[in-house]
């Protein structure tokens, strides 16, 4: 008996052992320890400065007070300090909320910050740069916008890339040469390379670099063998020239670092099943599967800088040949507060640890 119970007492030791250790001795990976600052970073495209949905901007407020980004990139922003622009009637409506936020646009693109905003730059027609201060740290991010024609995405779904119209083409096109090539009238690498060559002195003086915006064009991420007979793909494999150009930069799509799979989450941003507009006004392609994922958030990888989360944020149904529905993918999407929602667009919240 007592050789027995000797038995179980050596074997239960170690679990013993093991449960009576406190916290301070549990051993933390190295990339966990220090004083870190969580980043919660949001781009939304605001559908023509909110002016396409009734109580649009009161809407924007809602979901920026409940959302709370630390930084938050805008774009479509198309009104005159005459025409009642949405700004400083989101910047009043948080700071009635009791949230203080910095604020700086250029052309048709803004940045919100709860941290303060120390210089601009205007680096083209499509985006400018605001120099944030993180607690000490240099963030650069760029807020951008492309060009919205020459959107050939929607060759293979059989409609027109809006340079002349966006009507019904009488076949769908897939020849994917075409489709770059067309694709490249835009200047939408050109631009891409605009921001490359200007972050390159950020990245020198070891500042963090984001770039962020609705680009009007997918990514080639989502674009490969394993989607091209999905929505709408029609078999076509499309390396598109700005994801490619800024992956090959060293750049990290945000999302897809997080999701990278695009058949399980594909991520769609537009076009959004906003509650308050009919579907014929949210759809360009209405006899197509369009949905795409056109907004994005980039980093440039760094020591200092983690990411933790990626999700969606807006209405949980998307439109697809003309009609409401309602998504069945594996993407975490944050719903609209009261479904109410001021965008054709979803918008894309990442969250990122910065180390101290």
């Amino acid at each position: 008996m007592q050789k027995w119970l000797l038995t179980i007492i050596i074997a239960i030791l170690p679990v013993i052992t093991a449960c009576s250790k406190t916290n301070t001795e549990v051993s933390v990976p190295e990339e966990e320890t220090g004083k870190k600052t969580e980043i919660k970073f949001l781009q939304l495209n605001l559908w023509v400065e909110c002016t396409k949905v009734e109580h649009a901007p009161e809407y924007l407020i809602e979901q920026i007070a409940t959302l709370q980004p630390d930084i938050a990139t805008f774009c479509e922003l198309y009104k005159g300090p005459q025409d009642d622009p949405v700004m400083p009637k989101l910047m009043q409506g948080l700071k009635d909320k009791g949230l203080i936020y910095y604020d700086a646009r250029i052309d048709g693109r803004a940045v919100i910050s709860k941290y303060p905003i120390k210089e601009t730059e205007r680096i083209n027609k499509w985006m400018f740069k605001a120099i944030l201060d993180v607690n000490g740290k240099r963030v650069a991010v760029y807020p951008a916008h492309s060009e919205y024609r020459y959107y050939t995405c929607y060759y293979p779904r059989g409609y027109n890339d809006g340079s002349v119209n966006w009507d019904k083409l009488l076949a769908p096109i897939t020849d994917v040469n075409k489709i770059l090539a067309v694709c490249e009238e835009s200047d939408r690498i050109e631009s891409a390379q605009a921001f490359i060559n200007n972050a390159a002195k950020e990245l020198e003086q070891g500042a963090l670099v984001f770039f962020a915006g609705d680009l009007n064009e997918p990514s080639y991420l989502d674009w490969q063998a394993d989607t091209k007979d999905l929505f709408d793909h029609r078999g076509c494999i499309v390396n598109w020239g700005t994801s490619k150009l800024l992956v090959q930069r060293g750049y990290k799509d945000a999302y897809r670092v997080i999701h990278p799979d695009p058949v399980k989450c594909p991520g769609f941003t537009f076009p959004a099943d906003n509650k308050s507009v009919i579907p014929e006004n949210l759809s360009w392609a209405p006899e197509a599967d369009e949905r795409e994922r056109i907004d994005f958030v980039y980093y440039y990888p760094n020591k200092n800088l983690q990411i933790k989360s990626a999700q969606i944020v807006g209405p949980t149904g998307s439109i697809v040949r003309g009609q409401r529905i309602e998504e069945q993918t594996k993407d975490p999407i944050i719903p609209p507060v009261n479904n109410q929602w001021p965008s054709d667009h979803k918008g894309v919240l990442i969250t990122f640890y910065i180390k101290e």
